[in-house]
C-alpha cells in the first residue's frame, strides 16, 4: 500500500510539473510578441531623433549667429 501512494504522488507530482510548464512557452511567446511589437511600431526613433538634433543644431547656429551680430 505504501509503494502504490508513492507512485500516485510520484506521478500526480509529474502531472503538476507538466501543468507548470505547459504555460512557459505561452509565457515566453506573448513576452516575445510584445517586445517585437513595441520594436516594430517604435522603429522610427532613430529618425525622429536626427531631426531633432538638426533642428537643435540649426537653433544654436541661428543663435550664434545673433550673438556674433
Amino acid at each position: 500500500m505504501v509503494c502504490y501512494c508513492v507512485s500516485y504522488t510520484r506521478v500526480g507530482a509529474v502531472n503538476d510539473k507538466r501543468k507548470r510548464n505547459e504555460w512557459i512557452p505561452i509565457a515566453l511567446g506573448a513576452v516575445f510578441g510584445a517586445v517585437l511589437l513595441i520594436l516594430v511600431l517604435n522603429g522610427g526613433m532613430c529618425e525622429r531623433y536626427n531631426k531633432r538634433m538638426q533642428r537643435q543644431q540649426l537653433m544654436q547656429d541661428y543663435l550664434n549667429s545673433l550673438r556674433k551680430k
